[in-house]
């Protein structure tokens, strides 16, 4: 279910770079397996966030500790 309610703003991990290999593309760009943010916090690449037919995120499918990187991506906070 996509919230109309919760902006997807607060769901979005700012990334300061990439780290470790390709796992793969989205729309012609590649997907790293970790980013790290402006603090260093490493996260690992889990998935694709889905869309509903407006285009609006599906913020609620994040499992605790999941964040989204454009485009669309999902990482999780690494251990």
């Amino acid at each position: 279910m996509v919230s109309r309610h919760i902006p997807h703003e607060y769901f979005l991990l700012d990334t300061a770079e990439t780290d470790g290999p390709v796992v793969g593309h989205i729309s012609g760009k590649p997907i790293a397996a970790h980013v790290i943010d402006r603090n260093d916090g490493r996260y690992r690449f889990v998935g694709i966030a889905t869309r509903d037919g407006r285009g609006r995120l599906d913020v609620l499918a994040l499992r605790e500790g999941e964040w989204i990187v454009a485009p669309d991506l999902i990482y999780a906070k690494a251990a």
